[in-house]
């Protein structure tokens, strides 16, 4: 495996895992595991995998799903 392989691999990775909604430790793979099964907005999506529900009452992670939804539904159109 070239080293630029390796990277790739590694910034997957870390993009995959990162954290969507810190108070309920959900990372991007979660998120877009819903939206990709169907959940089209950002109450369908917090009803199905609990974000929203945590201390900060969706204020952190409301924006960055509305975003991942939104950048899915583009790319999916085209």
């Amino acid at each position: 495996m070239h080293n630029n392989d390796s990277e790739n691999i590694k910034r997957q990775w870390l993009l995959q895992n990162e954290k969507v909604c810190i108070c309920r430790g959900l990372p991007r793979k979660i998120v877009m595991a819903a939206i990709k099964a169907g959940a089209l907005s950002l109450p369908e999506i917090n009803r199905i995998i609990g974000s929203g529900s945590g201390d900060c009452n969706g204020e952190r992670c409301g924006p960055k799903i509305e975003k991942l939804l939104g950048e899915y539904l583009a790319a999916t159109k085209k």
